[in-house]
């Protein structure tokens, strides 16, 4: 059996790396090492103008785990589908220009509830701009404005800690749902657990559902930490036979 691959978190909009914080105890606990960066994305001082820092995070965090020979996971979330998607070009057995002799790989994608877009396609182009429940505000900073994010992402969660979790979103820049430049449709370089666009684009798909709210990681934790499990024995699998 292969050396565990690292897994790298990328979370969603308005979230930071502490929500993945039940799924990654479990894994580590279990041998894993788990990467689970602030991303630049939402949470800065000011409104960053596009994706391009955000998947540079994550590419360095890639290259500095391969340059070790260890193989990597990106585990994606929401609009983080967008950026650890993006963020595997260059670094898998399909496209390796950017791997060294003796380097890991990027060798899979577990997307939870997470985006998987095209090339050049921007969040925007993606969702109904006809009902959404977010705007892009004056300041650069993209609004929740047509919902209550506990009704959105946390509903099947104890009030309590929906509160809590509620109280810790930040702000999330406008112009990186606008990118359409930065984004790379990485899913179709390596297999990926989200599906009918990107099957027929040739992506190598596995798909699961689950009960639970936009935030699996916090409502249903062990059966996230058993989803990525499953999906981690699939890649072995696959990357054994190639």
């Amino acid at each position: 059996m292969s050396s565990a691959p690292t897994l790298i978190f990328v979370h969603g909009a308005w979230h930071g790396p502490a929500c993945w914080s039940n799924v990654t105890s479990q894994l580590q606990q279990q041998g894993y090492r788990c990467l689970a960066p602030q991303l630049e994305f939402c949470g800065t001082q000011e409104p960053v103008q596009s994706l391009a820092g955000s998947i540079g995070q994550v590419q360095d965090l890639i290259a500095a785990e391969t340059t070790q020979g260890n193989n990597v996971v990106l585990v994606n979330h929401s609009f983080g589908g967008c950026v650890g998607s993006s963020s595997v070009k260059g670094f898998t057995q399909k496209d390796p220009s950017k791997l060294g002799p003796g380097s890991g790989k990027v060798v899979g994608i577990v997307q939870i509830c997470a985006f998987t877009p095209a090339s050049k396609t921007a969040l925007y182009d993606i969702i109904n701009l006809d009902t959404p429940f977010h705007h892009s505000g004056p300041d650069g900073w993209e609004l929740i404005d047509n919902g209550e994010p506990i009704d959105l992402f946390y509903h099947d969660i104890s009030p309590e800690d929906a509160q809590q979790w509620k109280g810790r979103l930040l702000k999330h820049s406008s112009a990186s749902f606008k990118d359409r430049e930065s984004v790379y449709a990485g899913w179709a370089d390596v297999p990926e657990m989200m599906v009918a666009a990107a099957r027929d684009a040739g992506a190598d798909f596995t798909t699961k559902s689950l009960d639970a709210s936009h935030s699996p990681f916090l409502s249903k934790p062990n059966d996230t930490v058993g989803f990525i499990l499953e999906a981690l024995g699939d890649f072995d699998q696959k990357s054994s036979r190639s």
